[in-house]
């Protein structure tokens, strides 16, 4: 007699072979491709035997090490951990007995779900009691599972929905929260990513909550409900569960029956299905009688407890685990949803260490919005200077204590927590994005379209205008491609104007800098280059329209870095986080050379909050305008695009194609252009 057990698209072998053979010969063969199970001789059988034979075995996921022979040999670089039921396969197992072992003790086990007891429970049940490998399997999902058990028996009951089906998740994915099958079912319930989302588990480049435990949870409770309201049966709610209610009605409709036992005999379900049932049924049986079986957990895990904080906005896990006085790692492990080391752009339940969530909203106030993505909080030790924390870091004094509000010359304690720049780099643990990066390069202002970005959900993010990115980059329409760069903060943009509020021309002040208006200028151009709107240009200046003239002189902010008319003013630039002389050169039409020159610097290496003059000193003279002061040709840097260009250097797109003998607009990084006519054709 042959019986098939299967899940998913896993088939389950049941035959009437002795599970119980020498150790030498309790091997199952794994299925083609299917990787769950190990090859005589591999590590996996000999994990099997430490984990049957007690403690020790806590090796693996949340310190329990993986179920013995299940662990996938062929794992890839990604974190995603196999689903049991992927595993659970090519098993050869006995015809029962004539009489169970304790069936009697069996058949009183008390549940909500409605339990059987037939040939196929019973095949099953032998398997997790009498073999080594089912043991090992009923051990270490026990002991893992005992983090969620109150979790997930508290939904399930608040969902209506009977608590033994905690099972069902020990049966999908053996309680591992980054469980993925081969039919990339995802997270400790295996959602596929259209029903996920049918029950609110979003997905995008930034975090799965198919990942995350408790929403999970609380997901598949409520499609288990809706299913049994649409079936009135809970075997052919579990069934549906697997296979998709689809197969289960068109099952019913051959058949002409609704007993899920009747179905299986006359094969009317799919393969895998077939068993699904009793699998979790002899878990139940199983899992509520351990002591029965002498099947205790090996070493259960603690049970997953955390405080939840509401963020809107992106926060480093480095940061987080500043203000929690936790680890990276431990962030991490408590938002397993989560692509990268950060929380998403919008808004999301934090998962912070039990007792810490207060901390946490004092500590993070401290911390600028828009600077929580790279800035950190720090803890002086004992004799710990404000020097020494500056050059830790990499900064002034001075910009701690600006920073700090702090006075020129502080005494502070061992445990004074202070806020440092930083330029935090984000870990990616899973495909985040795929190629394009959807992130901020710290101090160029400077962002990577991700996949899925539009123009307007950028510019919602930076609190700017689409308008505004448009000119910025020398688009001519809204349409970007991924893995681009787009200026989302040009220089001299403060951060007040790059936040949610944007400023208004009523709300600013009258400038007090002059900018004489070039050939191929425009107002937005002008905005652009000096951080302001169109609008705030005209009401400084009076202007009704857009209409300029060469020659005209327009009032525009004097703040430092901007560029001024025809380099008639010297300017001086506060270095950011992140930048560099080439960068810096770059931003403002100059060389390396000449900062180095102006600035009386022998390396390369500035300071965030250093000035540095950006323009030749008042003594020098200069007659050119202030973006051909260094030199006509610009070189092409990544995500650059003729537009971009044209707008940096105030001329036209037209005249750079005539001045490089371009015949389209298709540029390459490395490629030096001509951005002026005296050395242009």
């Amino acid at each position: 007699m042959a019986v098939v057990l299967s899940a998913g698209s896993c088939s389950l072998n049941l035959t009437q072979e002795a599970v119980l053979r020498p150790p030498s010969q309790d091997v199952l063969p794994g299925p083609a491709g299917g990787g769950g199970l190990s090859e005589p001789g591999d590590d996996g059988l000999a994990a099997a035997e430490s984990e049957a034979a007690g403690p020790g075995e806590a090796k693996g996921d949340a310190g329990l090490g993986a179920p013995p022979a299940l662990a996938d040999a062929r794992a890839t670089t990604s974190d995603d951990q196999m689903a049991l039921l992927d595993e659970l396969i090519s098993l050869t197992l006995p015809d029962p007995p004539p009489v169970l072992t304790d069936e009697e003790a069996l058949l009183h086990t008390a549940s909500d779900l409605p339990l059987v007891m037939n040939e196929h429970v019973q095949r099953l049940i032998n398997y997790f009691t009498k073999s080594r490998r089912g043991m090992a399997t009923i051990r270490v999902s026990m002991s893992r599972g005992s983090a969620y058990r109150n979790m997930i028996r508290r939904i399930l009951e608040e969902e209506g929905v009977p608590a033994e089906l905690f099972y069902l998740a020990m049966a999908e994915s053996g309680f591992r929260p980054k469980a993925r099958s081969h039919a990339a079912a995802t997270g400790m319930w295996q959602f596929i990513s259209s029903r996920g989302k049918q029950y609110g588990l979003k997905q995008d480049r930034y975090l799965d909550l198919r990942y995350e435990p408790e929403t999970a949870t609380r997901a598949a409770a409520r499609h288990l409900k809706d299913l049994h309201v649409e079936f009135q049966d809970w075997y052919l709610a579990m069934a549906a569960y697997n296979c998709g209610p689809n197969r289960v009605k068109s099952a019913i409709r051959r058949t002409g029956s609704r007993d899920y036992w009747t179905l299986l005999r006359r094969r009317a379900l799919p393969r895998e299905t077939r068993n699904y049932v009793p699998i979790i049924l002899a878990m139940v049986y199983v899992g509520e009688n351990l002591d029965l079986f002498g099947l205790e957990p090996v070493d259960p895990a603690p049970e997953h407890q955390y405080d939840t904080v509401r963020t809107t906005g992106e926060t480093s896990f480095a940061l987080i685990a500043d203000a929690t006085d936790s680890s990276v790692e431990t962030i991490r492990s408590l938002n397993e949803a989560l692509y990268r080391s950060a929380t998403p752009p919008y808004g999301y339940d934090l998962r912070l260490p039990p007792g810490t969530g207060e901390q946490f909203q004092r500590e993070i106030a401290s911390v600028p919005e828009d600077k929580r993505l790279h800035w950190r909080r720090y803890q002086l030790s004992e004799g710990e200077t404000l020097t020494a924390v500056a050059h830790r870091f990499k900064v002034t004094t001075e910009t701690l204590l600006s920073i700090n509000s702090l006075p020129a010359d502080p005494a502070l304690p061992a445990g004074s927590r202070l806020t440092v720049p930083s330029n935090t780099r984000l870990a990616i643990y899973r495909g985040y994005g795929g190629r394009a990066g959807g992130l901020l390069e710290s101090g160029t202002g400077r962002y990577r379209i991700a996949s899925g970005d539009t123009l307007g959900g950028i510019a919602r993010r930076f609190g700017t205008t689409v308008s505004s990115l448009l000119a910025w980059n020398g688009l001519s329409s809204t349409r970007i491609r991924a893995g681009r760069y787009l200026i989302v903060k040009p220089e001299g943009t403060s951060a007040a104007s790059a936040s949610p509020t944007r400023r208004t021309a009523s709300s600013t002040p009258s400038p007090t800098g002059r900018y004489r208006v070039r050939p191929g200028d425009s107002l937005s151009k002008i905005g652009s280059r000096f951080g302001v709107s169109v609008s705030q240009l005209r009401s400084w200046n009076g202007i009704r329209g857009s209409t300029i003239r060469v020659g005209q002189t327009l009032r525009v902010p004097a703040s430092a870095g901007s560029i001024q008319s025809g380099g008639v003013s010297s300017g001086a630039y506060t270095v950011r986080s992140g930048d560099s002389l080439d960068k810096i050169a770059k931003r403002h039409g100059i060389t390396v050379q000449q900062l180095r020159a102006w600035n009386g610097l022998r390396g390369t290496m500035i300071h965030p909050g250093q000035k540095v003059a950006v323009r030749p000193p008042s003594n020098a003279t200069t007659a050119a305008p202030a973006q051909a002061t260094a030199s006509s040709t610009y070189v092409v840097r990544r995500g650059d695009t003729l537009g971009g260009i044209a707008a940096r250097h105030g001329v036209t797109v037209a005249s750079l194609r005539r001045w490089n003998n371009l015949r389209s607009t298709r540029i390459f990084p490395g490629q030096s252009l001509s951005v002026s006519a005296s050395r242009g054709s």
